[in-house]
């Protein structure tokens, strides 16, 4: 019995795969502390590696087995282990894509030398080791991504992704184990949504046991929020631990929620940086401006701020100007 797929999967932030020496059902397979190959499993934890970014911009990987919940790289003498339960600096993985296909698979002894290869002790023995000449290895993503599109848009404090199990539908968002998991794995520990579907009271009950708080500020596809709900993202991430914000794609709300937050903490925000945070349309742009006039009283630029005030100035409904009808 083989993997799915050819083993040539891109990685991804949560997404969870099976790490094969490329072209065989020879998988990589966490044995308590230690790893070793051993033939390909269907639904077997211990070969199933989730996918882990770091809170640097190193383009560097982390993998944790899901069976044991530690990371793979280098511990013990030259051979791989699979030990810590946290990202140390040698726990962090480079794969490079190979013309062959496949990849290679580089790891960093004590997270200072330089990454050397893996390799195979010997065709006889199933353990791998570090070496100096690269065995091509097969990634193959055996499930899709519990939070795709995931990024630090402030390392280790605030992060943006598409809605947990997203498949193109607002209402696909779900947290079970393995988002809280996912959560967990990251230090995150606030939730912003601005999903068009609130969670569940079943849903929200595993965030509170897993100590996440969850803030649901509704939004619909391609639409605003109002000044009022500018204030509620605001006030659900202020002084909040590491925060995670999410619509359904991650893209147009999102981007609002994010463009939103960095006007709060004193950033000059222009249409291009809005766009780049993935602001889609007009009514975003222009409730976004209304935004920085109200905490700056000018118009956005490209400058600093001088004076930060990280209050959210207090919200006042319009008044109602239509005229008032006549008594006959």
């Amino acid at each position: 019995m083989f993997p799915p797929g050819r083993g040539n999967d891109k990685l991804g932030a949560g997404d969870i795969y099976l790490i094969s020496v490329f072209g065989t059902n020879e998988m990589l397979t966490a044995t308590g502390e230690d790893t070793c190959l051993q033939e390909y499993q269907e639904d077997h934890h211990g070969q199933m590696w989730i996918c882990e970014v770091p809170v640097t911009s190193d383009h560097q990987i982390g993998m944790r087995n899901k069976q044991t919940g530690r990371m793979l790289g280098w511990w013990e003498g030259n051979i791989l282990k699979c030990k810590a339960k946290v990202n140390d600096a040698w726990e962090w993985l480079t794969f490079t894509r190979l013309s062959l296909g496949g990849y290679s698979l580089k790891v960093s002894p004590k997270g200072k030398e330089r990454p050397r290869p893996l390799q195979r002790v010997d065709s006889d023995s199933p353990h791998l080791k570090i070496g100096e000449v690269c065995t091509q290895f097969g990634l193959h993503k055996i499930k899709g991504p519990v939070f795709r599109r995931f990024e630090w848009v402030i390392p280790g404090h605030l992060a943006r992704s598409s809605a947990p199990f997203y498949d193109g539908e607002d209402a696909d968002e779900s947290i079970n184990e393995i988002s809280t998991e996912f959560l967990n794995n990251y230090g995150i520990k606030n939730i912003i949504s601005l999903n068009s579907v609130g969670l569940s009271t079943r849903q929200k009950g595993r965030l509170r046991a897993a100590k996440i708080s969850y803030s649901h500020i509704k939004a619909e596809k391609c639409t605003a929020v109002t000044q009022e709900q500018f204030d509620q993202i605001w006030n659900a991430y202020d002084k909040a631990g590491a925060t995670i914000v999410y619509c359904g794609y991650g893209d147009g709300r999102t981007g609002m929620a994010i463009s939103a937050i960095q006007l709060f903490q004193g950033r000059a925000l222009n249409d291009n940086d809005y766009m780049e945070n993935g602001v889609q349309c007009l009514s975003q742009l222009a409730a976004l401006k209304e935004l920085s006039v109200r905490i700056n009283g000018v118009e956005s630029s490209s400058g600093p701020v001088n004076t930060l005030d990280t209050q959210p100035p207090p919200y006042t409904a319009p008044e109602n100007t239509a005229p008032e009808k006549k008594e006959k």
